[in-house]
């Protein structure tokens, strides 16, 4: 006899969005998980420091591949992150520190596809540097935080910048790209 459609759903359910969101709570006891987070990849890779929040829908994946085997991701503690927001690892590590706001609608991605003409971007090896958030960083809504970001300690990212590149401590970022238009006091 077939298995019924509406239980495979189930099955696919439990098996991909609920258990690893059980074993992310189970694995950081310390950090508020919503209920429609999701996790794929490598647990071990994971770290959440204390008092981090991460609201759901967001998804966090710390996944090697595309030639890429570095995967990591690092939440210092009393970081909040808000709904909708897109971490990927991608191969390569991404580091948040302690005490950050990253508001929703945020992408942070750890590595990008190669663009080499002739070959499909699908098909080409991940290049990538993977991404440093200082502590006491604001990341507006709506922003990407791209391969090779290095956001120094104290920094602003305004909503809706695009970011690449060395940010320093204390500075105040917007656009697309981010570019710098003061300085915090």
């Amino acid at each position: 006899m077939p298995v019924p459609t509406a239980l495979l759903h189930a099955a696919r359910f439990v098996r991909h969005d609920l258990l690893p969101r059980h074993r992310l709570r189970r694995a950081f006891p310390t950090a508020r998980i919503g209920e429609r987070v999701k996790f794929g990849g490598d647990l071990s890779r994971c770290r959440l420091g204390d008092g981090v929040t991460i609201l759901g829908p967001s998804v966090l994946y710390v996944t090697d591949g595309g030639g890429l085997d570095q995967a990591r991701l690092r939440v210092g503690d009393g970081t909040f992150i808000g709904e909708f927001v897109n971490i990927r690892a991608g191969g390569m590590p991404i580091d948040i520190g302690a005490k950050c706001l990253i508001s929703q609608h945020i992408t942070i991605v750890g590595s990008h596809h190669g663009t080499a003409a002739g070959t499909p971007v699908v098909d080409q090896p991940w290049h990538g540097e993977g991404v440093v958030i200082g502590d006491d960083v604001w990341v507006g809504a709506g922003s990407t935080i791209l391969s090779g970001a290095r956001i120094g300690d104290g920094a602003i990212i305004a909503a809706n910048s695009v970011v690449r590149g060395e940010i320093a401590p204390g500075a105040i970022v917007a656009g697309a790209p981010a570019r710098v238009v003061g300085q915090r006091r």
